[in-house]
């Protein structure tokens, strides 16, 4: 039965009528009362469909919130790395360049050469020890990330 406007029915029925009348206007309330029992049981479903997606909202921002601070310590890792390895790389450049000039050179500047070649040697075990101390970090920083995200499905997707 379609929604009826109260104005569709008389204020002031006449006697004859009001039997009909009240039939008519019960059989509205009694659609109106379908309809919004019908409209509320939807509002409630949306509300329930609402909540889960805010719910899964509050979970992505978390897992989002993970994430960035992951890349901001693997960038901080990255950059620490990058030095490690410029030293590396600078300081095996001066140990071939010594080695080239001892090459061309013997008497005292040979042994003038071993000495800044055992410099160089020194500064390399250095930055060695030191890219290692970062590898430790890193394997740590991924243990306790692990460990406080473990996964829950086969195949070890979180």
């Amino acid at each position: 039965m379609p929604l009826r406007s109260a104005s569709d029915f008389p204020a002031s029925p006449v006697p004859e009528a009001l039997e009909g009348t009240y039939q008519e206007c019960r059989a509205a309330l009694v659609s109106a009362n379908r309809s919004r029992g019908a409209l509320k049981a939807q509002s409630d479903r949306r509300g329930v469909v609402i909540a889960e997606l805010q719910r899964e909202l509050v979970a992505l921002e978390a897992d989002l919130a993970d994430e960035a601070r992951a890349k901001a310590r693997l960038h901080a890792l990255n950059a620490k790395l990058g030095t490690v390895i410029r030293e590396l790389e600078e300081t095996g450049d001066a140990m071939a360049g010594l080695i080239e000039e001892s090459e061309r050179q013997s008497g005292f500047w040979l042994v003038e050469m071993f000495r800044r070649l055992i410099e160089q040697a020194t500064r390399w075990r250095k930055a060695k020890a030191k890219a290692a101390a970062l590898a430790a970090e890193a394997s740590e920083a991924t243990k306790a990330t692990d460990a406080s995200h473990p996964t829950n499905q086969i195949g070890g997707q979180p």
